[in-house]
């Protein structure tokens, strides 16, 4: 016996809705730079933060570092936004 073989044609109806479904998904994945200059900005705003509850000692060079995280986040989420 001979094996049956289906030809499957997918419906436009289905191919449309399959790419705006992958258009839709890519926008709301943020980029992988966007991702490590919103990262800095937490982790800047974060050093504070641990130095106001008492986990890490009040001096000038987490204060400094702290300012430099946050500034570079910001600049850099700025330049890869387009705004600068």
């Amino acid at each position: 016996m001979a094996t049956l073989t289906h030809s499957y044609k997918p419906h436009l109806f289905r191919i449309a809705f399959a790419n705006k479904f992958e258009d839709v998904i890519e926008k709301l994945i943020p980029r992988r730079c966007m991702i490590v200059s919103v990262s800095l900005i937490l982790a800047g705003l974060g050093i504070p933060a641990l130095m106001a509850l008492g986990l890490l000692p009040v001096n000038w060079l987490l204060g400094f570092m702290a300012f430099a995280l946050t500034a570079t986040g910001s600049v850099s989420s700025l330049i890869l936004c387009g705004e600068i």
